[in-house]
This record gives structure tokens, C-alpha cells and sequence, in this order.
């Protein structure tokens, strides 16, 4: 499944990840598509181009996430990927990478060892 949002350089083309290959990929082949993944949502709620999301630097509340953007993250993800997004470690992370990482521990063939939530 795919979408396209406009941001304020002009559309950006959004695709679902897919579940299969998440289930059974590496750790950082997972992490890899988790991260485009991530970036594509944080793009398009914060209205900005994926690839100009920082997931490194700064935590989410600087990059703008809010109690409102991140209820709208958290449910998104949640439909998504079919995992328990923890709305108060989701805006307290220190970085969208926290945040992707715990996906991929969660979403991999090794995923019944980490619990079900994400972030925990």
C-alpha cells in the first residue's frame, strides 16, 4: 500500500513496509526499511521531505513532536506495523533512531524475546 503527501518542495510518494520481509529480514536490513519507514511518517506530519528528517541529533520534541503529532505517529505506527507504540517513550526518545531501533528489535524473527511493546 502507498500514499503520496505534499510538503512544501512538492509531493513525496509514501510506501507501506512490508510485514513479511520485516518478520524475516536481518537486524539491519530491518532497521534500514524501519528507518525509511519512520522518516517517510515523521516527513509527512512535519511536513518536510523524508530525507531531511534528523533521526540522529535531536529528540523528538525538538523535531516537532508534540502530544498531537505523536498520538497521530502513534496510531499510524500502530496500524502499520501491528505493534504496541507507547505514546510517552514515543516523545520522550532521544532521537527517531531510539525509536527505530526498538521497531526492529520488535518486528524481526527474534521479536518473542523483546516483549510486545514498543517502546517498552
Amino acid at each position: 500500500m502507498s500514499q503520496t503527501y505534499e510538503t512544501e518542495n512538492g509531493l513525496v510518494h509514501m510506501t507501506r513496509p512490508d510485514m513479511a520481509v520485516l518478520a524475516t529480514a536481518g537486524l539491519r536490513e530491518r532497521t534500514r526499511i524501519l528507518e525509511q519507514y519512520v522518516r517517510e511518517e515523521l516527513g509527512r506530519i512535519l511536513g518536510i521531505e523524508p530525507h531531511l528528517v534528523d533521526t540522529t541529533g535531536r529528540p523528538m520534541g525538538c523535531l516537532g513532536i508534540g502530544s498531537i503529532s505523536g498520538i497521530e505517529l502513534q496510531y499510524r505506527m500502530e496500524a502499520t506495523l501491528g505493534v504496541d507504540v507507547n505514546l510517552q517513550r514515543l516523545l520522550l526518545a532521544n532521537s527517531a533512531q531510539e525509536l527505530i531501533d526498538c521497531l526492529a528489535g520488535q518486528l524481526g524473527p527474534e521479536a518473542h524475546l523483546h516483549g510486545a511493546a514498543v517502546p517498552a
